[in-house]
C-alpha cells in the first residue's frame, strides 16, 4: 500500500530571505538568526547559525573534492520560525496588505511595514 502524499508547499511564505527570525521550538528554542534561503515548495528555510549539522563526506576519486567533517545549516520548517518586529524587537505575526496601487506589502502586528531585505549577494 502506497503512502499518502502530503503537500507541505506554501504559496507565498511570510518569511523571506534576509529576515531576522526566532526559533519557536526545538533544542535551540529562542535563538535568533538571519534567513539564508527559503524553500516554499518544501515549507522550509535555512537560518544562519541555527540547526547546524555535521556532514561527513568522502574524498573525491580524482582528489578534486576534499573529504572530512563539515558543518552546515539544515532546513527548518517555516512553522517553527517567527519574524522579529523591527519596531519592538519581539517576535510577531506577519500579514499581507494590498495597497491602493495593487502591490502587496508585509505588515507586522505593530503596524510596521516589513521591507524586503536587500540580498547579500547583490
Amino acid at each position: 500500500m502506497a503512502k499518502p502524499h502530503i503537500d507541505y508547499s506554501i504559496r507565498k511564505p511570510k518569511i523571506v530571505t534576509g529576515d531576522t527570525v526566532m526559533l519557536r521550538r526545538g533544542k535551540e528554542k529562542g535563538k535568533r538568526g538571519i534567513v539564508k534561503a527559503v524553500f516554499p515548495k518544501d515549507g522550509n528555510a535555512t537560518v544562519e547559525g541555527l540547526n547546524v549539522v555535521k556532514r561527513h563526506t568522502k574524498q573525491g576519486q580524482d582528489g578534486s573534492r576534499t573529504g572530512g567533517i563539515f558543518e552546515k545549516e539544515a532546513p527548518i520548517p517555516l512553522g517553527a520560525l517567527q519574524v522579529i518586529d523591527p519596531k519592538t524587537n519581539v517576535p510577531t505575526r506577519v500579514r499581507r496588505i494590498r495597497q491602493n496601487d495593487g502591490t502587496s506589502v508585509r505588515v507586522a502586528k505593530s503596524g510596521e511595514q516589513l521591507l524586503v531585505p536587500v540580498k547579500a549577494g547583490k
